[in-house]
Formats: structure tokens, C-alpha cells, sequence
């Protein structure tokens, strides 16, 4: 996202001090330290105005001692005071900077729950949690079973968690699309289900069992689209099927290894997302026949595509823009790990951005996506805790709030000024009204 990156803690004077400081040399006033220390819920970050050999202490304890220009006191406990005292060596100057600090308060507050499972089958685990029109959900609920292997069931529940139909048809995934309409599939079969009963309209598999099923999405003339890849060959896999179930066009290409998800574009066309390398992303675009009018691909040496990479959602937005979600390993000062990926293709079908939202000392995974209003996205992304990112189309972070537990999310929209509202699943199929406010 282009532009300041607003952290959650900070005031429009300590941003202003973030973009300022440094750009001159601080002059010593009665052997103070030129330090900026910024506040966050569980931690603070010291920033020094170049490297100097330091001690820091925090209530007392030596936490610190190191000769680097920032440092980053984690562990901190939100609505606490601490009391800061750093001292530092510049040459033969002694530097001294002390001061106390108050750490931020929670700011996530569950304000109602409610039960998806009303029929008390608390072995069910939810997961895919996709808006459907009317303020109903789709989600796909995983039954263990002691004497069979896992069932997996494709349900649509309402708002008050009331399930409307169950299909048992078993699969890996499945996409609602902007009309409402449903896709699901397995890796050797994909479906097209009938979003009013859950019942199988038609399903379809390639030709061959060479091909491997990675994403599909239901189209306005009544078919499907199927993505994949070849498993021998590195190759992408492509399918277009046409309203009566029928196989129309089927191929494999190297301009991708394989693709990972496809959605309609509002004129009838598909756009897949995929990886060629290990660190180029690329978009195909298709024609409602399934002939190739366009490719786009963004590299970063950065990234490793060969082993984690995937997309597991997308959106349009009202202009025809496809907000791609997805993930891949990124490399940190700690080495390789796993991060959140958002990818947004304009109605032309070019890459206009990729963004990542990441944090070396933890491994994020996406976990759902959608629109709080035309200019905004909310995307959540799990690790040892969910966080809830405000995004806007234009590439820029509003907020980044951390969640204790983990969630789904479906949407989130404001409240008033001050705080906004989530609606939240965990994995045993409870709705979560989530009220946050930012640091």
C-alpha cells in the first residue's frame, strides 16, 4: 500500500516525529539522550538518532545492552505503567534519557456470541466462511467420525445461526461469487451447487487424472471455471464448462506452474492467479471461452512461491477490480516464514499492487477477505493470533488490530466514530460480535 503506514499506537505527533527524525543532527541539552520511544499495547520501540553502545532498563531491570540505533521491548502488559531509564555512550559523552510510559489498553471487546450449530453436534469444526446474499453464510463444517473417515459438509446458515441446507458432497473448498452463486470442489472433482437447496446442479472432472484441482468459481451463464495444475509437468491446468456440465475447453500451458484460484470478471471474462518460479506471481485472463487475452506478473526476489504460496479468495469491487487473497513464504531477518498476501488485478486485468502484511517474529496465514464499504477491505490473517486489517482499494493500512484467539471473519463495518464491528466465526461455528477500537 503506497503512502504512511499509520501504527496502531501512534498519534499524528508521533508519526510526524517518525517521518522528521533523523533528518538532523539533535544537539545535546545538559547531556540528555536524543531518544524517541513509541508506545504501543505489548510493547515500545526506542529509537536512537544513530548507534551508539546503550543500556536500557525497565522498572529497575536491565532488559538491554547493545550498540544499535532501535530497539524493541516486547512482553510489555497492556494498561501498565513502566518506568524508562536508557544510558548510552557517544565518544567520551555520557547520554541519559529517562521517563515513565503507560501502555495501551485492549481494544477488542466481544459484545454478543451466538451458537451456528443448533442441532448440538459439537464434534463439527467450521471453516470457510463465505458471505452469501441476505446475511447468510456459507461455510464448510468437518465431522470426525470414529468408524468412518472425516465428512466434510457444505452448509448454508443464516444470520441467526440456523442452518438452511447441509450437502454432503465431500470437497476441499468452495467460492461464492458476487451473485450468490456456488462452486465447490475436491482435488479431482469440481461442483456446481445450487445456492437455494445445496443440491449438485452438475459436476465435472478433467479428462485425465493427471490434473490436480486447486480453485473453481461459478459463472453468470451457468457454468464454471476450473483451475489447477498438471502433476508431472509444471503446467498449469484450465477448464471452462458450460451450463449443462458440459467440458468445453479444456489446456495446460507453461506460462504458469499452476494456478491457484480463479474469479469472473464483471464482463464475463476470468481472471486466475498462480505462481511461475518460485518468485513471480501471475494473473491470466480468459475470455469467456476460455482463449487467453491477457497476462500480468509481479517478481520479488523476496518471496519463496515454491512451497507455501496459495490464494484462497477473491473479491470484485464495483468498478470490476479483483482483490486476490492469498499467501507465501517471505524472507525476514529470521529467515523464510509465512505471510498474508493481498493482490489486486484492475479491470484490465493487470497486477496494480501486491501487499503483504507480515511480522518476522510470527507466521501469518490469510484467512478471509471482503468489503466494508466500496473503498474498503477487511482482510484477517491468523497466527499465534488473528488480526483484523483495514485496507482501502488504493493500496494504504488504515489499522492493524490484534485478536487474542482465532477467527473467521465474513465483514466488519464502522460503528460510530470511535470503534467498528466485526462479525467473527471461530472454529466450533460460534458467531462473535467483536467491537474494536484502535490503539
Amino acid at each position: 500500500m503506497a503512502g504512511l503506514v499509520v501504527t496502531s499506537g501512534c498519534s499524528t505527533d508521533t508519526i510526524w516525529e517518525e517521518i522528521s527524525y533523523g533528518q538532523e543532527v539533535p544537539a545535546y541539552s545538559n547531556g540528555e539522550l536524543p531518544a524517541m520511544v513509541t508506545v504501543y499495547k505489548d510493547r515500545a520501540e526506542v529509537k536512537l538518532y544513530k548507534n551508539l553502545t546503550h543500556y536500557i532498563y525497565l522498572d529497575g531491570v536491565l532488559v538491554s545492552q547493545t550498540k544499535s540505533k532501535k530497539v524493541v521491548l516486547r512482553a510489555l502488559t497492556p494498561n501498565t505503567d513502566y518506568h524508562l531509564f536508557i544510558t548510552a555512550l557517544d565518544g567520551e559523552k555520557v547520554l541519559i534519557k529517562e521517563q515513565t510510559f503507560t501502555t495501551h489498553k485492549s481494544y477488542a471487546t466481544v459484545t454478543g456470541w451466538r451458537e451456528m450449530d443448533p442441532y448440538g453436534n459439537n464434534e463439527e469444526v467450521v471453516s470457510l466462511v463465505c458471505p452469501m446474499p441476505g446475511d447468510d453464510f456459507l461455510d464448510i463444517a468437518q465431522k470426525y467420525m470414529n468408524d468412518a473417515d472425516d465428512n466434510y459438509r457444505l452448509r448454508r446458515t443464516d444470520a441467526d445461526g440456523m442452518v438452511k441446507w447441509r450437502s454432503n458432497i465431500r470437497v476441499n473448498d468452495a467460492s461464492v461469487s458476487e451473485e450468490g452463486d456456488v462452486a465447490a470442489w475436491s482435488y479431482y472433482m469440481a461442483y456446481r451447487v445450487d445456492s437455494e437447496t445445496g443440491s449438485v446442479l452438475y459436476s465435472c472432472s478433467p479428462k485425465t487424472d493427471n490434473y490436480l484441482i486447486t480453485g473453481a468459481c461459478a459463472c453468470k451463464d451457468g457454468g464454471m471455471a476450473i483451475v489447477g495444475r498438471n502433476n508431472t509437468a509444471g503446467k498449469y491446468y484450465f477448464a471452462r464448462v458450460d451450463a449443462n456440465g458440459r467440458l468445453i475447453h479444456e489446456e495446460e500451458s507453461d506460462l504458469a506452474d499452476e494456478l491457484y484460484i480463479v474469479h469472473e470478471t464483471s464482463d464475463g471474462n476470468m481472471v486466475a492467479m498462480g505462481r511461475k518460479g518460485d518468485y513471480t506471481f501471475v494473473a491470466i485472463t480468459f475470455d469467456a471461452l476460455g482463449n487467453i487475452i491477457g497476462t500480468s506478473s509481479d517478481y520479488s526476489e523476496y518471496r519463496d512461491l515454491g512451497y507455501l504460496a496459495y490464494f484462497k479468495q477473491a473479491v470484485r469491487d464495483e468498478v470490476g477490480n479483483i482483490y486476490f487473497l492469498g499467501g507465501a513464504e517471505i524472507n525476514t531477518n529470521r529467515g523464510y516464514g509465512p505471510a498474508a498476501i493481498v493482490v489486486k488485478v484492475d479491470a484490465q486485468g493487470k497486477m496494480a499492487w501486491t501487499h503483504t502484511l507480515s511480522n518476522e517474529y510470527d507466521e501469518f496465514y490469510s484467512t478471509c477477505m471482503n468489503f466494508i464499504d466500496k473503498d474498503r477491505l477487511c482482510v484477517l490473517y491468523s497466527g499465534k493470533s488473528t488480526h483484523v486489517a483495514l485496507m482501502t482499494t488504493g493500496n494504504d493500512l488504515l489499522q492493524d488490530v490484534s485478536l487474542k484467539a482465532n477467527y473467521d471473519a465474513v465483514y466488519g463495518g464502522p460503528v460510530n466514530d470511535e470503534y467498528t464491528q466485526f462479525v467473527l466465526f471461530d472454529t466450533y461455528g460460534r458467531i462473535i460480535c467483536i467491537d474494536t477500537q484502535g490503539e
